[in-house]
């Protein structure tokens, strides 16, 4: 179609034990994290399937926040600095993954919990629904 963009998307994988974590960003910021305890033929291939529409690059710089913020969490550490994204989300997605940042590290919360946090007890089926699609499953837990 003209005028069209494909959009790029870079990408790199780290392993942890025998999880391969991919992750993928854009220059704006972080766009996704794919888990699989499968043998994959790479982050290319794995984003490829996600992204159909998009060129798929492997580059570590790009993604070198985004690897900073995966590596804190797989030591159980806070995430230090701003990880810019680049994601949109509906009202609700976003107040929910506001509101399970404010939720002391190391500590849990059910998703009826949140829902009270986000002042809308009742509401953990949504909460739940929300989490479900989360892109950046270890940046938001």
């Amino acid at each position: 179609m003209a005028g069209t963009t494909v959009p790029e998307i870079y990408c790199w994988e780290i392993t942890a034990d025998d999880l391969k974590i991919y992750l993928a960003s854009t220059r704006k910021g972080a766009l996704r994290i794919g888990l699989s305890l499968e043998i994959e033929s790479g982050c290319g291939a794995f984003f490829e399937k996600v992204f159909p529409n998009a060129i798929v690059r492997m580059d570590f710089h790009l993604n070198r926040p985004l690897i900073e913020g995966v590596e804190a969490a797989l030591l159980n550490r806070p995430l230090t600095k701003h990880l810019d994204i680049d994601l949109s989300f509906t009202h609700f997605q976003w107040l929910t993954l506001k509101a399970i940042e404010m939720i002391p590290f190391g500590e849990t919360r059910t998703y009826g919990e949140i829902g009270r946090m986000l002042g809308k007890p009742g509401s953990a089926r949504a909460v739940g629904q929300a989490l479900k699609f989360n892109p950046l499953p270890l940046i938001f837990p």
